[in-house]
């Protein structure tokens, strides 16, 4: 396979939290995975490199001696025999917004698939370009060269990102078109980015920017421009168990404070991109148990990572998703803990859970396969 090169030399440049400035070359490699390259259109402007306030966000700590390769995928399962709606934040720090394993290259292809029959999985408003262009630069930087110097180097002769796994370069510099950049991102990370800044009005805080390949039971455009009190609107509860609390936070949440939290459900189907029957809603009639394959059955989980950027102010939700098949959760000794946070969903503060998960659909059948 025949890839353009961009630069004979590849020279590491060392980050610290003050760059010394150097100049960029206006050009941008369109990240695919094959033998056709794609050239992106030059940046409109000429750009220096420089800190950006990025060493705000935290130390970032290198995995020097990472083989994505023979990395498993993590475990972050936890079954509860009573659901509460809760924020349920962990601090952590900005080394957990992604995640590297031997799923990468497959996951790459997948989330170019999905690009190709959904455009809509990207999305941008005009007011948030600058933190699109951030969040961009923060990665391709920064970020990437420095948490995975086995994944990503950088090229001080080319001012390019070389993703080592894919043999591909991309700009320092964001592209000119935000699309671009957003493509750009969701070709390199497995990581689904939802960035919300003040809402217009000044009345909460926003959707104005995503990579959303990974969507459940919607299509994103659908959720450009929301609030976020109003894209949580179907789900049972919030009003009155989260709206506030999470109106608050979101306000207050300032680098270098990270935090992540994990939801878990069932899906009846392998899909990365789910954007059919997913939950059920109050008028929804609910279809027979036996449609529900075992075999094709997973704990559907999100890793879900909140972060701050330092000029834009965004708000950065990355959400890395996990399927694991239900006979894993057998395997590892969990099935009747799985059971009772199967009945646990209609026990808590939240009643609603348990049909919007769509338990009645799958609930009998899967407690019966784990408990056999």
């Amino acid at each position: 396979m025949d890839y353009i090169k961009i630069s004979n030399s590849m020279e590491l440049i060392e980050l610290n939290a003050k760059l010394h400035s150097h100049k960029f070359l206006n050009i941008t490699i369109l990240q695919v995975i094959g033998p056709k390259r794609t050239i992106s259109k030059k940046s409109t402007t000429s750009q220096t490199h420089r800190d950006d306030g990025f060493a705000s966000m935290g130390e970032i700590q290198p995995l020097g001696d990472l083989d994505w390769k023979s990395t498993q995928p993590e475990r972050i399962y936890k079954f509860a025999d009573k659901y509460n709606l809760t924020m349920g934040l962990q601090n952590t720090t900005v080394n957990t917004i992604t995640r590297m394993d031997q799923q990468y290259l497959e996951r790459m292809v997948e989330r170019e698939k999905i690009l190709e029959m959904y455009p809509g999985a990207l999305g941008c408003l005009d007011s948030a370009i600058d933190m699109t262009n951030e969040l961009y630069s923060y990665l391709m930087t920064t970020y990437l060269p420095q948490r995975y110097p086995t994944m990503f180097k950088l090229c001080s002769k080319s001012s390019t990102l070389h993703n080592l796994v894919k043999n591909e370069h991309l700009c320092l510099v964001p592209p000119a078109d935000p699309i671009q950049s957003l493509r750009d991102i969701a070709l390199t990370v497995d990581e689904d980015f939802l960035m919300l800044l003040p809402s217009p009005d000044g009345d909460g805080y926003s959707l104005q920017s995503f990579v959303w390949c990974y969507p459940v039971g919607f299509d994103p455009q659908d959720k450009l421009g929301m609030k976020l009190r109003d894209a949580h609107g179907p789900v049972p509860s919030y009003k009155d168990k989260l709206e506030a609390s999470m109106d608050r936070y979101f306000a207050r949440l300032q680098p270098p404070r990270v935090v992540q939290r994990v939801n878990w459900a069932v899906a009846t189907n392998s899909a990365l991109c789910e954007r059919g029957e997913y939950h059920l809603y109050a008028d929804d009639q609910v279809s027979t148990q036996s449609d529900v394959d075992l075999n094709d059955t997973w704990v559907r989980c999100e890793l879900q990572t909140l972060f701050a950027l330092p000029k834009s102010g965004g708000r950065i939700l990355s959400v890395h998703l996990y399927l694991y098949p239900i006979q894993e959760i057998k395997d590892v000794g969990l099935a009747e803990d799985m059971c009772r946070a199967i009945d646990g969903y209609g026990a808590g503060n939240a009643s609603g859970f348990s049909r919007y998960k769509r338990v009645p659909v799958w609930g009998d059948k899967v407690k019966e396969f784990l408990r056999s």
